[in-house]
């Protein structure tokens, strides 16, 4: 059961183009071919964007400084003694506050470089040659169909990424 859940998964296909218009050709062409547009991102001229077709852990960041942030609160709550205990609108104010601000930033630490695939750099330098980047997401039959129409209209490379995620 797990690998048929596995192949479910949905993935996406990173293309490079020599240019931004030959890029946005094949992303037309994709629209053309009923892939819906949600799943199609272009990527010219924009180094950061580019490490995200590798991926990034801005959910798991999220999630991860909502923990910690939810912890904090409670240490204020438990350490700070009766006169914060007693407070219940300031910390029905201030835990969700501590929580959200802490989510906030484990998102922003989880999209930076040190987190990033180490295939990110291959996209880095895409971008700094002057090449465009098409990313495709969804299911391995909508994969297959994208791959096939990026080829025809000239993608240079194609890479598969276990992001699942079109940019």
């Amino acid at each position: 059961m797990r690998d048929l859940k596995e192949e479910l998964k949905e993935k996406s296909l990173v293309a490079a183009f020599p240019d931004h218009e030959t890029a946005v050709a094949a992303a037309t062409a994709l629209d053309a071919a009923g892939i819906p547009p949600d799943h199609v991102g272009v990527v010219a001229d924009n180094v950061r964007q580019a490490r995200e077709a590798a991926g990034s852990f801005s959910g798991a960041g999220a999630i991860a400084g909502a923990i910690v942030g939810a912890f904090v609160a409670l240490t204020f709550v438990l350490v700070g003694g009766d006169a914060i205990r007693q407070s219940l609108v300031g910390i029905v104010i201030g835990a969700p506050a501590l929580v959200f601000a802490f989510a906030a930033i484990g998102a922003l630490v989880g999209r930076a470089k040190l987190f990033q695939s180490g295939e990110y750099e291959s996209y880095e330098r895409a971008i700094d040659r002057g090449e465009a980047l098409v990313t495709v997401s969804g299911s391995p039959d909508l994969l297959e169909r994208a791959r096939r129409i990026l080829e025809e209209h000239g993608a240079v490379r194609i890479r598969r990424e276990e992001t699942g995620e079109a940019i």
